[in-house]
């Protein structure tokens, strides 16, 4: 079994889908980025995507790959892929990691990954998500590049309801 990558610019409504998946049953893992965030905000440190990049990145990376090791025997959904991160670093202009660059995607992750648009009339910014809607805009053209040069097999969300998202979605897999 492999994971289900959800993924799409910021405030697409990924955890929104991801908690209802996992209300609907399915195993569910919530955002790493996130959750490093929040942790670096908590306890006042600086490895964030607007601080310290590549702090955060190499966090990502090793918390994702501790992830990874978790055993799954039953469809299951990932709030964001290990490859949303080459993404962002092309954004900022950063150089890609070598770990990112040979990482093994497809032996981990299903090769079908979820999409959800940008969409102006749910994107709401927070402490986490620091993005204007132009931002976000601008980086689901990467991810869906990044993506696709990864060899993954893309399929869009349309945007409505988490409930019509969660039958599109169990429709697909």
């Amino acid at each position: 079994m492999k994971r289900y990558i959800i993924t799409g610019a910021p405030g697409t409504g990924k955890t929104t889908l991801i908690n209802a998946l996992q209300k609907d049953g399915y195993l569910a893992f919530e955002e790493v980025s996130r959750r490093i965030i929040l942790s670096e905000q908590k306890i006042g440190g600086n490895k964030t995507p607007w601080e310290d990049v590549i702090g955060f990145t190499n966090l990502v990376y090793q918390t994702t790959i501790e992830e990874l090791k978790i055993p799954i025997h039953e469809s299951a959904f990932v709030d964001r892929g290990l490859a949303d991160n080459i993404a962002y670093l092309k954004m900022q202009e950063q150089r890609i990691p070598n770990e990112l660059l040979n990482f093994e995607y497809l032996q981990h992750y299903h090769p079908k990954v979820f999409v959800l648009p940008p969409w102006c009339d749910i994107f709401e910014q927070d402490p986490q998500r620091l993005q204007t809607f132009e931002e976000a805009t601008e980086i689901q053209e990467i991810l869906i590049s990044t993506y696709m040069e990864l060899g993954f097999d893309l399929e869009i969300i349309s945007k409505s309801n988490v409930k019509k998202r969660v039958e599109i979605i169990k429709n697909l897999i």
